[in-house]
């Protein structure tokens, strides 16, 4: 059916390990990706997936191929409906031939309903084209672009469906178009306005109906799920704006369809929409193809706050930045749009609050911050998230949380590291340098990402790394050496480790603020080991003078101690004095 040369052009042009990765949590491991099997009850990892030769294996069950064998068995799909939707994936044309695959046939289908919709919106329906163009400001050429439809509540139009659509009854009801039994059939989305929804590759997938009378049912209604149409998999416009989303490098997330259409007619066109149901890691796998960075504007109400909260979370837990509009006066980006225009869109989405910030707003609105307990409760509520990211070494998204929360409590940064550490005083010394070894993990970072503050990094690490593998990796540092050569150095777990942390994006502005204040924490121990010098050397200092001098030093130290301790004069200076 297919050529040789055909299927080696399609396998070429897909990354396996990224459309594996829709699938499987793959974690780099030499040169191969590994993580637990999707294809059998799998609690060690034991799946492979090997890039440069474009195969996986797992080593548990035996199952092993090339990517058209993994989404094949994935999806449970023929051997031709894969092979042409993965051609679909990739842009290619491929011959096919006249046997039609289910694939196929669904998407046709689906498509010219799709034109059937629209159609009897434009030719028939004056009444819904004003809601559309009135009361939703959607212009035309807008409509056109998302192939709005109607389908009205008459049965004429019902009946004539499948002539229609060149499809019989039977394979209609299949789908989920017609619902009902015998003479009672009728369409699933009789009296609603139609907006199909696409799949990545832009193959219409299935519909979302708005009711136009509204003692006629629920507000919307999806199509029915089914194996192309599953709503944790897919994102309403990611066909449309997975260019735009490449290029601007960010992602504008969205609950509804009229959000996101908002969204595009006010010039966003960076936006998907969740089809009304939770972010889910399937939906991010897919988004981390295009971008790693991400801008929630869902709605401002209860629900839809605490669903901005779910999904940072989930977001921020696989290495993701996130960012949050903040629009009180308006439940949606629709209702914005409608009211205020597209300038006021683009002027929220200029202003919005990283997700860290959004999380500090989101838990100090139900307390009461005047009063001490207020603040405290405050803190408790932050600390777990603080402690999971400080473990994963996520320093920058720490900083973020205690600058926006010593923002809202008016403690400075240096007294709520402390309580979110749960105080000096109860930690051993060993437990204070396990958490420095963690924020650690940013140097590294650093390190790998910003070649110009390399110098300040390798004279950093020089003075506090203290793990046995981080001094390791420091040696090659000092050498310059980059990510590759570093991985000659260490171990499988830590060589995992650090591709991960190459990986994981530190900017420019947070990297330098780590390295400041991390350099306050050096130049202390510079301090500190001065006087523990000074401490050893007087016992045997028999020459007056000497000894005065050494004691006006460690004097002068434990005052430059002792100010800083108190949020006084910086350590810049010690290195002068």
């Amino acid at each position: 059916m297919f050529t040789k040369e055909e299927l080696d052009e399609i396998k070429k042009s897909i990354n396996i390990v990224e459309f594996i990765g829709r699938y499987v949590n793959l974690q780099k491991a030499g040169s191969s990706y590994r993580g637990l099997c999707p294809f059998h009850s799998d609690n060690d990892p034991s799946f492979y997936v090997h890039p440069q030769r474009g195969f996986f294996h797992c080593f548990g069950c035996g199952e092993k191929g090339d990517v058209i064998s993994f989404y094949q068995k994935i999806e449970s799909l023929s051997f031709s409906e894969a092979v042409k939707r993965l051609a679909d994936h990739a842009g290619i044309v491929v011959e096919i031939d006249s046997t039609e695959s289910e694939y196929d046939k669904y998407t046709s289908i689906m498509s010219r309903l799709a034109d059937v919709y629209s159609r009897e919106l434009k030719e028939g329906n004056s009444a819904v084209m004003e809601y559309l163009v009135d009361r939703r400001k959607i212009s035309l050429a807008t409509i056109d672009e998302f192939k709005l439809g109607y389908s009205p509540d008459e049965r004429t139009f019902q009946q004539s469906l499948p002539s229609k659509c060149r499809v019989d009854e039977k394979t209609l009801v299949q789908f989920g178009i017609l619902i009902g039994r015998g003479s009672s059939l009728r369409d699933r989305f009789s009296g609603r306005l139609l907006i199909p929804i696409d799949n990545e590759s832009g193959r219409v997938v299935g519909f979302g109906g708005r009711i136009m009378v509204s003692e006629q049912g629920p507000k919307y209604t999806n199509s029915p799920e089914s194996k192309y149409f599953q709503k944790n998999r897919l994102l309403f416009n990611l066909s449309r704006s997975k260019g735009a989303i490449k290029q601007l490098n960010y992602a504008v997330i969205a609950e509804g369809y009229f959000d996101v259409i908002s969204l595009f007619e006010a010039g966003i066109t960076n936006a998907v929409g969740l089809l009304g149901t939770a972010l889910t890691e399937r939906h991010l796998r897919i988004l981390g193809n295009y971008t790693r960075n991400l801008l929630f504007f869902l709605d401002s109400d209860d629900a839809g706050q605490a669903a901005t909260l779910r999904s940072i979370d989930i977001a921020e837990k696989i290495d993701f930045s996130t960012a949050v509009v903040v629009s009180r006066n308006h439940k949606d980006p629709a209702d914005l749009f409608v009211s205020e225009g597209a300038k006021a869109i683009q002027e929220v989405l200029a202003a919005a609050i990283p997700g860290p910030a959004f999380r500090v707003e989101f838990f100090a609105r139900k307390l009461d911050l005047s009063v001490p307990q207020g603040r405290k409760h405050l803190i408790e509520y932050l600390k777990p998230y603080v402690i999971n990211f400080r473990n994963s070494g996520n320093l920058a998204t720490v900083q973020s949380t205690i600058a926006a929360l010593s923002q809202k409590t008016g403690y400075s940064e240096r007294e709520l590291e402390l309580a979110l550490k749960g105080g000096l005083g109860g930690q051993s010394r060993s437990e204070i340098g396990r958490g420095l070894v963690l924020k650690l993990k940013d140097h590294v970072r650093i390190y790998l990402q910003h070649p110009s503050l390399r110098s300040k990094v390798v004279k950093q690490l020089e003075l506090i790394a203290e793990s046995r593998d981080l001094k390791e990796i420091l040696k090659g540092m000092k050498r310059g050496l980059e990510l590759e050569e570093l991985l000659d150095l260490v171990d499988e777990i830590v060589g995992r480790e650090l591709i991960d942390l190459a990986s994981s994006c530190i900017d420019f502005e947070t990297a330098q603020r780590i390295l400041e204040k991390t350099g306050e924490y050096a130049n202390r121990k510079l301090v500190e080991e001065e006087m523990a010098e000074i401490d050893r050397k007087m016992p045997n200092v028999k020459d007056e003078g000497a000894r005065r001098a050494l004691l006006v030093r460690r004097i002068e130290l434990s005052r430059l101690l002792d100010r800083k301790m108190k949020g006084g004069d910086q350590f810049g200076k010690a290195e002068k004095e």
